[in-house]
């Protein structure tokens, strides 16, 4: 008897403790998400620094088939998600969900949040809190004058008026052209901004642009003005929801290193980076993000390098376990070559199994070059892309090797043997580039005309460094239609004929402690990455024996 009633108190206490992890149907569901969500968190010692969009993505997914049926999405921690980011994560939440009621929790955010909101049952913010929805603020540095005083000059051949890239070194403000450019840029994102924001009769557009004009917004502002329906202090708005409330753990563990085994295991993934048990099929998607830089050193999250990403996109055409691609870019573009050589990439993957290209925040020049080479071109109302042209750079350090008093007596043996930063610019140097940028944009244009069946003179028009909206892309057919990550991998298991559900490989894998040991950079504080990362990036361009021809958009922040 006593077995029995111990096995019956033991089946009680594993039930509870079930009951606990999966949630009362009657009870609530906390999800917190915070940070900017890009593709690629930067990667630390021991777990990535900050969420990824994939993994908040997949969380709130969770959160909607857990049974709760009402679910907190709490934005107020730090929560700086990207238009972008937010849309997507926004399609989430319109995904059928009967019988769940979701609340959004919004303390210190900014415009983009409200696109979450906006797909949210009711929107609540603390009595003492601050939203800061101001519009859009797109601003671009011009070096030129910092340059000239260390005597370092750049100069730039553009393939159009429009691809305004290189004057951020060459000028020391934009050009008319440039300047038209941005602020027609400016317009249309805050049309697509406008669209996402709004909830109908709760937040009209009227009524938004009447609450920027009172940012920063206290909470009596925000009530008034519609974007919140109600005051509540945290802790009393967790105590007034329906209970049990749990909150969805989506935090790794910290390394079990009490024991030997777990500290093997540990120093295994330290060493050899991230892994994954493929199943009998699956959906590759593959996550390219940051610059476009030639050779094989791809920092995933960071940069996008010709050759191993070729590589990588070779491999998932022989491998028999996927049968289709997601191709989800964020880059503002880079390298000609590199860009063109993973371009190719794509286009033998896809002849092998359909690759579907999902345009992130930005894909432009180079990350257009890229996608324009999938099967079909999903964008959301808020990509920045476009930008179809090429320009080449190359510095003068002739004043700087003279403010140092050096002097330089070359001997050459051909008429173009200095094109070199050592040597003076001149006309012939100009009609060099020129040729470069006119054969390689040329190429570009017909890439672009061919894989997205249109007349060459339409794509003409389009092309010239010229950037638009996704909204804008999908109206000119350079974009196919609008998409999240799980529309995207619908539409590719479509394409390749599976009509179940499949899981899903994320590509690259992070290396293990080699690579973790290389970024030296994750160390600096969050603000001065970005700066080192470009100064760097230029010093390298200064000191190249040869021009740098780009597909590359500089976009305004």
């Amino acid at each position: 008897m006593r077995s029995i009633i111990l096995l019956a108190f033991a089946f009680l206490l594993c039930a509870a403790s079930a009951a606990e992890v999966e949630g009362d149907p009657k009870g609530s569901l906390i999800v917190r998400l915070d940070g900017d969500m890009p593709l690629r968190p930067q990667a630390m010692w021991f777990d990535d620094a900050g969420l990824s969009l994939h993994a908040a993505t997949m969380r709130l997914r969770e959160a909607l088939k857990a049974p709760e049926a009402t679910i907190v999405l709490d934005l107020s921690n730090d929560f700086g998600a990207g238009t972008a980011a937010c849309e997507e994560l926004a399609a989430v939440l319109r995904e059928p969900h009967p019988g769940k009621k979701v609340i959004c929790l919004l303390d210190e955010a900014r415009d983009a949040a409200l696109a979450v909101a906006a797909a949210c049952d009711e929107v609540v913010m603390p009595p003492a809190g601050m939203l800061t929805v101001a519009g859009l603020d797109l601003s671009t540095w011009y070096v030129s004058d910092g340059l000239a005083k260390l005597g370092v000059r750049f100069h730039a051949v553009q393939s159009g008026a429009w691809k305004s890239a290189p004057e951020m070194f060459t000028r020391n403000a934009p050009s008319e052209a440039a300047k038209q450019e941005h602020q027609d840029l400016a317009v249309a994102l805050a049309q697509a901004q406008d669209g996402l924001l709004t909830r109908g009769s709760k937040l009209t557009v009227a009524g938004l642009a009447a609450a920027r004009a009172q940012a920063p917004q206290t909470s009596a502002i925000a009530l008034k003005a519609g974007l919140v329906d109600r005051l509540a202090e945290p802790g009393e708005f967790r105590a007034a929801l329906p209970q049990p409330v749990r909150e969805l753990d989506g935090k790794k563990k910290t390394p079990d290193l009490s024991n030997f085994a777990g500290i093997m295991a540990f120093w295994g993934q330290l060493l050899e980076g991230e892994h994954s048990v493929k199943a009998e099929k699956a959906v590759a998607v593959v996550e390219l993000e940051g610059e476009i830089v030639d050779g094989d050193g791809s920092e995933p999250g960071e940069s996008i390098a010709g050759v191993d990403t070729a590589e990588l996109l070779d491999r998932l055409a022989d491998d028999k376990l996927i049968v289709a691609v997601v191709l989800r870019i964020n880059s503002p573009g880079g390298s000609a070559s590199a860009s063109d050589r993973i371009h190719h990439a794509v286009r033998r993957l896809d002849a092998k199994k359909p690759v579907v290209a999902l345009f992130d925040a930005v894909a432009a020049s180079g990350g257009y070059y890229i996608g324009c080479g999938a099967r079909e071109v999903l964008v959301h109302r808020a990509t920045i892309t476009g930008s179809i042209g090429v320009f080449a750079l190359m510095p003068d350090l002739t004043a700087t090797t003279g403010l140092m008093g050096m002097n330089r007596f070359p001997i050459t043996t051909a008429p173009r043997a200095d094109l070199h930063p050592f040597a003076p610019w001149s006309a012939d140097k100009d009609a060099a580039l020129r040729t470069v940028v006119e054969d390689t944009d040329r190429r570009f244009q017909a890439i672009v005309a061919t894989n997205r069946k249109l007349d060459a003179a339409v794509v003409k028009d389009l092309a010239g460094g010229k950037v638009y909206t996704g909204t804008q892309a999908v109206d000119r057919k350079l974009a196919d239609g609008f998409g999240s990550l799980i529309s995207a991998v619908a539409r590719a298991r479509a394409l390749a004929k599976e009509p179940n559900p499949l899981p899903l490989e994320r590509l690259p894998k992070r290396g293990g402690l080699a690579a973790k040991l290389g970024l030296a950079q994750s160390f600096l504080p969050a603000p001065l990455v970005g700066p080192v990362r470009s100064l760097n990036r230029w010093a390298q361009v200064a000191l190249r024996g040869r021009p740098l021809v780009l597909t590359w958009a500089q976009i305004p922040r």
